[in-house]
Formats: C-alpha cells, sequence, structure tokens
C-alpha cells in the first residue's frame, strides 16, 4: 500500500532528505539532488558537483548509495518498509534541471510494519576523523562484525589489513598514490578547488574540505595554501620535495588499528550504489563501536580505476607508478584480484574531531511539488 498522500509524502521525503544528506560525499562535494515525484524520491547526480579525477563517477555513487542507506534507515525509523530501485543505464545527457538519475526511493507498507534500525542514531553522529588514532589492534571480533553490515550486499566484499607490518606497508601505499595530487596537475587544481581555508568560505559554501577537519600539523596549512598555485608546486616537485607533503597521510594510516578494502565483483552504476550503501553501514556500524574512520580515495583512483586511467594524459611514470601500486596491493591483500577497487579506509581509536565538515541545508538539495 503507498504511504505517500500529499502532505504525509512531503513530510516523509523531507525526513528521508535530511537524513540522506548526512552522508558521506568524496572531498564533501555533496553531488545530490532529490526530487518528489509522486510516492517516490528520485536520487540524481549533479553532474557539476562531481569531480574531475572520478572514473565512471565511481566516488559520486559511494556517496549517493551512502544517502540511499540513509534515507532507508530514516523511512525504518518511521516504520515503514524501503523500496530501491537503481537506474538501468547511468550514461547520456542529464537532464538540465536536475542530473543524471541514480535511484528511486519509494516507502511501501504501513506504518509500523519495519522496525527501528539500531544505525539510525550514528548518522547524526558518524564523521570522518582525520586525526592519529591509537595503534591498538581493533579486535577482530569488532572487525568481523562490521563486515557483517555488508550481508544485504553480495556483490560487495570488505577485507582487513589489521597486522602492524602490513598496515605499514599500506601506509606506503596510501603515501605513493597521494603523491599524484600534487604531481599531476588537474588533481592539484581538483584539490585546491575544494579546500576551504577560512571558516568564512566553509560557512559560505558548506561543502568542500575545511582544512580545520584535516587535522594538519601546525603550519602545514600554511604550507599547503603557498603552494595552490601550481608553478610553485611544479618548483617543489623540481626539488624532489613532493613526498614530503604526503607525510602527514603516511603517518595517519601507520598509526590506524586496521585497514578496510572494500571491492566489488564488477564495476557497474549498481554495485557502486550497493558499494555505497554497504560502506555507509560498515561507517554508522563502528561509529557505534566507538571507533574512528577515515576514507582513503586515492588507492581506487589510482588502482582500481587504472585501464580507464591509461587513456588520461598521465606521465608515463605516473602509469608505471600506478601498475606498481596495484601489483603491491594485491600482494598486501590477495583476495581482491579480479575484482574492482572501490575505497579503502582506515579504523581505530580515536578522541573525536573538534570541526565537522558542513552541509547544504534539504532545501538547497530537495525539489517538491509546491502545493500554495
Amino acid at each position: 500500500m503507498d504511504v505517500c498522500e500529499t502532505e504525509t509524502c512531503l513530510r516523509a521525503h523531507r525526513d528521508l532528505v535530511r537524513a540522506a544528506i548526512q552522508a558521506p560525499t568524496p572531498d564533501n562535494n555533496q553531488p545530490w539532488k532529490f526530487v518528489s515525484s509522486g510516492d517516490r524520491l528520485q536520487i540524481f547526480l549533479d553532474p557539476e558537483r562531481a569531480l574531475a579525477s572520478d572514473v565512471n563517477s565511481m566516488f559520486d555513487l559511494i556517496g549517493i548509495g551512502a544517502a540511499i542507506e540513509n534515507g532507508v534507515i530514516a523511512g525504518r525509523q518511521l516504520g515503514h518498509r524501503s523500496e530501491v530501485d537503481y537506474a538501468v543505464e547511468f550514461h547520456g545527457s542529464p537532464r538540465p534541471d536536475q542530473g543524471l538519475l541514480a535511484a528511486t526511493l519509494r516507502l511501501i507498507g504501513e506504518s509500523g510494519v519495519s522496525e527501528p534500525d539500531p544505525l539510525y542514531e550514528q548518522m547524526a553522529l558518524r564523521g570522518t576523523n582525520r586525526s592519529l588514532y591509537s595503534t591498538k589492534r581493533v579486535e577482530s571480533a569488532v572487525l568481523d562484525k562490521l563486515a557483517q553490515e555488508t550481508h544485504e550486499f553480495p556483490e560487495v566484499q570488505v577485507d582487513w589489513v589489521d597486522d602492524r607490518t602490513r598496515i605499514g606497508e599500506f601506509a606506503k601505499l596510501i603515501a605513493a598514490s597521494d603523491r599524484l595530487r600534487f604531481e599531476y596537475r588537474p588533481f592539484h587544481q581538483e584539490l585546491f578547488e575544494q579546500l576551504r581555508f577560512t571558516v568564512e568560505e566553509a560557512e559560505s559554501t558548506r561543502d568542500g574540505l575545511d582544512v580545520r577537519t584535516l587535522e594538519l600539523p601546525p603550519g602545514v596549512a600554511s604550507i599547503i595554501h603557498w603552494l595552490r598555485y601550481w608553478p610553485r608546486m611544479q618548483w617543489i616537485n623540481r626539488l624532489g620535495l613532493g613526498s614530503m607533503l604526503t607525510f602527514p597521510s603516511w603517518l595517519s594510516v601507520r598509526k590506524s588499528g586496521a585497514i578496510g578494502v572494500l571491492s566489488l565483483s564488477e564495476a557497474s552504476t549498481e554495485e557502486f550504489l550497493q558499494g555505497g550503501r554497504a560502506f555507509q553501514r560498515i561507517w554508522l556500524a563502528a561509529s557505534a563501536a566507538g571507533l574512528a574512520m577515515q576514507p582513503l580515495g586515492s588507492l581506487p583512483i589510482f588502482i582500481g580505476q587504472l585501464r580507464q586511467l591509461e587513456g588520461r594524459n598521465l606521465h608515463a611514470r605516473h602509469k608505471q607508478l600506478a601498475s606498481q601500486l596495484q601489483a603491491k596491493l594485491e600482494q598486501l591483500v590477495p583476495a581482491t584480484v579480479g575484482r574492482t577497487l572501490q575505497l579503502a579506509f582506515r579504523t581505530g581509536y580515536a578522541k573525536s574531531p573538534p570541526v565537522r565538515s558542513l552541509r547544504r541545508s534539504e532545501d538547497d538539495v530537495w525539489e517538491y511539488p509546491d502545493n500554495d
């Protein structure tokens, strides 16, 4: 039975959108639009907010998948089951007023037919923690419980790196891949388009990366701000000093309780969205367990989508580096061989961050009928 009848439907959709926009997105770009269409809430990807470095919209669809899962969880809180229809095709021209349709969410059934999801309260508490974690190992039983959150999505697989030696090797992989954000001009430009160096700028856009959330050592934010001009970055690279900028990421990964590696059976729109839903459940469950978490996006960009990247204007040494990183990853996590790497992330025990990323309001991202 349909539960939406005009005002009732819009109230429910507003609750779903409020929950959905708390989801994480790459560099906090929030590339979504929500449209109420009858009893259905459509979720679109806004190409104008997409990241240029994203291949096949994989990262943006992780964020939209996470937003969908937040909506499903919020629906359960209202006492309803949810039906999710994924876009069969995710190609072609976007609708000029909305974007590319990714999925449709519909609440079904009478109120009270679904039990509240225990992860609901974590949606408002979850956040990216980029500080240095304790090196205390996360117990295997805890990691197993987190992995169980993916059981609704059989094509999604999570593997763990949880011994100190392999975590140290993984830190080298992250540092090496992070170098490309400083050595490859398009990625350098994209990074600085996303950074917000002042409180006023962060509050004005309510998106992007507020530098206060990066947990950088004293003075590093000023250095990075100075390097926003490409000629300066080129000069640093010519001196061979670019690798120094990756030291914070190397150290932060090394100081982790465990590393998670999320992979898919194939690279498709539906699996990207399911991977985002599964990842959000892992993250919410980690928050409930008192664990901090930070996504590590450079590996999927430069390894998981290597074939597509080879067609881009990358330097030969960068292509060689990506191949080497892929081989090293497969040595560290053999279960990823033959699969699509969607995301890596670190987790562990840490204090809550003092500053959290901002979000645009539901009225900025939601279109609904005017009933006046």
